[in-house]
């Protein structure tokens, strides 16, 4: 069941930082925009959300295993 765990979190952790990534190459028709600017501020939070999940799952996996 840790297994699991570590790996829907890992799942969950690379997909917010693929929609981070994502929402960081957006680009709007007319050049800058307020969308671009919530869009690429919304992606490096959702890059910093993955990479939490992924590490916080690896100090509770290396936690449980001691």
């Amino acid at each position: 069941m840790k297994l699991l765990g570590f790996a829907v979190s890992m799942i969950a952790g690379l997909v917010a930082i693929g929609a981070g990534i994502y929402l960081l190459v957006q680009q709007g028709p007319s050049g800058d925009s307020w969308f671009e600017v919530i869009a690429h501020g919304a992606g490096v939070f959702f890059i910093s959300c993955g990479l939490f999940m992924i590490g916080s799952s690896i100090v509770a996996g290396a936690s449980r295993d001691t």
